[in-house]
């Protein structure tokens, strides 16, 4: 704390301010709190947030944001069963005014706020806790996030607008109730029909993308088909330019398909009547809903903005059909140039006897049909089939089997010398593959006997060969042989025996020790050098018939010993 003194205020003390000009952190929330109230004090501005309110799509403004000044400010005084931060009076209306740093106005704050009806707003400053106070003072009042807590004119707004919506239903009651008595709902025919969009649709193969049951058919003039072939014919002429729902319309409108009784009626409408019951839409919305069939088929994608596209499925149908005729002479064409093409690879005496018309003619066994068959295949088949030729000779050399289907062409010379030379190289695989074991395991069992060698000294070559418990009860050089988990279990023995020296190493250097320290002790209990070496050697019962250097081992059983030489020295 800092003691104030000023001719202003009282003297006080207040939190130690930083260097940056915010206030220490255990303060910073009730320093900016207080900040805020005092910036909005002197200076009875403030800029008041926008509040709309809606209802069924319909809007009504409450407030526009805007900066509002004020004739003074209260701070912190109770008001009826609250305390407001800041209440800002304006001649006879006020504005209760509370600021967020950490936490929001509290709900039963908020009801008492409510049931007063006095205008409340909130501004959120828990963005500013770490700014310096005094570059914060327009944020505060004019850009800090804030809300209505509550407005009293929002009912009024709310009122409004529910008047407005009354009036608005009743219109669109008589409306609808127009519109269902006016409409003659068409359903698809059961026949075709000899329009000329239809009919010309069927010819290019789209007999089932037409004819199909929509909403709001009974709008139009024509057969269900009719119109929907001339939707589908508008749409296929416009593969350049972006295609919408309304071209499609604009197309019927065009040929005066339109009933006129329905032609401005709104989407809104369109759905309050088919709610009604019956199978409605507006013309625009059948336009639509047609097209969302096509899509759920496949035919046609749509894309932003309402833009549809045919498929490529819609214009491959499409071209198939106007290339039915042409399809059987340019497939022959097409395999004999590719027939040609993989036979000039092979030997002259190879192919000699092979003739194109013969093969076009003849059954392919494997497949159940003839290369001349093939060319009436669909699109997807012959693809697959004309793929097949092409990949014979790819199969024979990366994938050489006995059976290979040859698809009847001159590969039998082809496919003998790829399975001579896959067998060759297996072969040759087989033979490195057990090289490298061979070396493998070579460089395994040195490695390992190298590493006990060196870990285990002269006892080495023993204990490679001696049956090992770890190992599964057979030789750890035998095991370190067979791979490379067994040499990794022959090394866990390896080291287990090398732990097991190195303990018994450790033991006799402390046994050496404590008996040499016994010996010397011994030696400065006893007159004689002689009797000094008897006692060392001499069993004692209490020692369980073991002699003192028989019995030492660490300084726990060299003392055991101690405890039995004379206190004194002695000359027996």
């Amino acid at each position: 704390m800092v003691a104030k003194k000023g001719d202003v205020q009282a003297h006080h003390f207040a939190h130690h301010t930083q260097t940056n000009g915010t206030s220490c952190i255990s303060a910073g929330e009730t320093a900016l709190h207080k900040f805020a109230k005092s910036i909005l004090n002197d200076r009875l501005e403030i800029t008041l947030p926008a509040q709309v309110v809606e209802q069924q799509r319909n809007r009504e403004v409450v407030v526009r944001a805007a900066k509002r000044a004020f004739d003074r400010a209260i701070l912190e005084t109770k008001d009826g069963q609250i305390i407001p931060d800041v209440v800002l009076v304006l001649r006879d209306r006020r504005l209760i005014v509370e600021f967020k740093v950490t936490h929001p106005c509290e709900a039963e704050k908020i009801a008492r706020i409510r049931a007063m009806d006095v205008g409340a707003i909130e501004i959120d400053l828990s963005q500013y806790r770490d700014h310096n106070l005094r570059e914060i003072g327009d944020k505060i009042l004019y850009d800090a996030p804030r809300k209505w807590l509550h407005n009293p004119r929002e009912r009024e707004a709310r009122a409004r607008l529910e008047a407005r919506a009354l009036r608005r239903a009743e219109e669109n009651r008589a409306q609808i109730e127009h519109y269902r008595i006016s409409y003659c709902h068409r359903s698809p025919s059961k026949v075709p029909g000899s329009g000329t969009s239809e009919v010309a649709a069927r010819k290019n193969g789209l007999a089932d993308l037409i004819n199909l049951p929509v909403n709001g058919a009974g709008c139009f003039t024509v057969a269900v088909a009719e119109w929907q072939a001339a939707v589908l014919e508008a749409l296929l002429a416009s593969r350049k330019a972006p295609f919408r729902a309304r071209n499609g319309l604009a197309a019927l409108r065009s040929r005066r398909w339109l009933d006129t009784s329905f032609a401005d009626i709104s989407g809104e409408i369109a759905c309050d009547v088919r709610a009604s019951g019956i199978p409605f839409n507006s013309p625009f919305g059948a336009v639509e809903a047609y097209l969302t069939r096509l899509e759920r088929l496949g035919f046609v994608h749509s894309g932003p903005t309402e833009i549809w596209r045919p498929s490529h499925t819609l214009l491959a149908r499409v071209d198939k059909a106007r290339e039915l005729r042409a399809r059987p002479v340019k497939r022959t064409r097409e395999l004999r140039q590719l027939v040609e093409k993989l036979i000039a690879t092979l030997p002259a005496d190879e192919t000699a006897a092979f003739a194109f018309e013969q093969w076009c003619n003849s059954m392919l066994l494997e497949r159940g049909h003839s290369p001349r068959e093939a060319v009436d295949f669909d699109e997807t088949l012959w693809r697959s089939f004309t793929n097949d030729l092409d990949n014979v000779a790819t199969r024979i050399r990366f994938s050489p089997r006995e059976r290979l289907d040859l698809i009847g062409l001159p590969y039998h010379g082809a496919l003998a010398r790829a399975l001579e030379r896959k067998h060759a190289e297996e072969a040759k695989r087989q033979s490195d593959n057990q090289a490298r074991i061979a070396a493998d395991q070579a460089t395994r069992i040195d490695d390992f006997r190298n590493r006990a060698l060196r870990q285990l000294g002269g006892e080495a070559e023993i204990w490679l060969v001696t049956l090992n418990s770890i190992t599964g009860g057979r030789p750890p050089i035998e095991v370190a042989s067979d791979s490379e988990a067994g040499r990794d279990d022959a090394l866990r023995a390896l080291h287990s025996r090398a732990r097991e020296i190195e303990i018994q190493h450790r033991a006799s250097k402390r046994k050496a020790k404590a008996v040499a320290e016994l010996a010397v002790l011994a030696q400065s209990r006893y007159y004689d050098e002689a009797r000094a070496v008897l006692w060392m050697r001499g069993r004692r019962r209490e020692l369980g018939g073991k002699s003192p250097e028989e019995f030492t081992i660490d300084d726990v059983t060299k003392q055991r010993c101690v405890e039995l030489l004379p206190t004194k020295r002695s000359r027996r």
